[in-house]
């Protein structure tokens, strides 16, 4: 009896107390809507730790097949928001234009990698470490994060425009159910022939605003569809990257299916290896309950921002 009164007394102590021994949530500087850009797709929403100096930046760019979608989606996923703002981090989510309205390698370069120019330039106004940005998101933005971290840099120091001049290099990308390569081309390496014909078919020149499939040979073809193809373009250099797929491994039946097989992680996962670059690869298509990539992608890019200071963009910007 004696020790069931000295159980419960320890328990209503540990109510008063744990929640004063915890961690507080940090309060976060909010902006909504901000523009980087002059088209209306070209916004931001930002959540920036305070009592921060210099807090890393997180970029989340949301799915969509370059046709749909919108920075909301980051909310489905808030706890997302406080974990990386409780841990010192800063997270930003955007919208981009769509391919009705620019060709892919525009959306690439003037609103992917100019958004990452476009913070690092306004760092000190929200409070942004410019050498720690990282990028993630599922589909079209887990591509566009791996072409981040793949691209050469695209900052031009003689840029009569300040913004342009800074690197679009980032520290570490997180790639969820996203494609190995915008050249479609390489696509034939990989998957079944027919099913690329039958899924893709137009796509492989339309959304680089091609008129015909002869235009993709052309020079301007080539150089347009090298500069957006991750898998050649990755490199002993490149960022490290988290690769995620909930996609189960078996032969493409469906348009979806084959836009975001595994074997896009698979095929990435491979060459970064073989190319020296730190990555992880996590399948779990053929699991029963599968794990929650944004916390798995979160742990990652702690763990690189812990290693920043190694790293050669670190150096770039001191």
């Amino acid at each position: 009896m004696m020790m069931k009164k000295y159980s419960g007394f320890f328990f209503l102590l540990s109510l008063i107390f744990l929640p004063l021994l915890l961690p507080k949530p940090v309060e976060a500087k909010v902006y909504l809507n901000k523009a980087y850009g002059p088209h209306k797709r070209q916004i931001f929403d930002l959540w920036v730790p305070e009592k921060i100096k210099k807090a890393p930046l997180v970029i989340y760019i949301h799915p969509g097949g370059w046709s749909k979608g919108s920075k909301e989606e980051i909310k489905k996923h808030s706890g997302i928001i406080k974990d990386f703002n409780n841990a010192g981090i800063a997270l930003a989510s955007i919208n981009y234009r769509f391919l009705n309205k620019a060709p892919l390698q525009t959306i690439m370069r003037e609103d992917i990698a100019g958004f990452v120019q476009f913070m690092r330039h306004h760092a000190r106004k929200y409070n942004i470490d410019k050498r720690r940005v990282l990028s993630f998101g599922e589909s079209a933005g887990g591509s566009a994060s791996l072409w981040l971290a793949t691209h050469d840099d695209l900052g031009d120091p003689n840029s009569e425009d300040p913004i342009k001049r800074e690197s679009t290099r980032i520290l570490a990308a997180g790639h969820i159910n996203a494609q190995f390569s915008y050249d479609f081309l390489d696509w034939y390496q990989f998957f079944e022939h027919e099913k690329i014909d039958q899924f893709v078919g137009s796509q492989l020149w339309t959304r680089y605003h091609f008129r015909s499939v002869e235009d993709l040979h052309t020079a301007n073809g080539k150089k347009i569809r090298e500069g957006l193809d991750m898998y050649e373009n990755l490199t002993p250099d490149d960022a490290p990257t988290f690769f995620y797929n909930s996609y189960p491994n078996l032969s493409s039946q469906t348009r979806d299916h084959l836009f975001h097989s595994p074997i896009h992680a698979k095929i990435l996962y491979e060459k970064a290896k073989k190319m020296g670059v730190r990555s992880i690869l996590k399948l779990d298509g053929d699991n029963p309950v599968n794990k929650n990539p944004y916390e798995e992608i979160k742990k990652f890019f702690i763990k690189e921002i812990s290693k920043s200071k190694n790293n050669i963009l670190w150096s770039i910007f001191q």
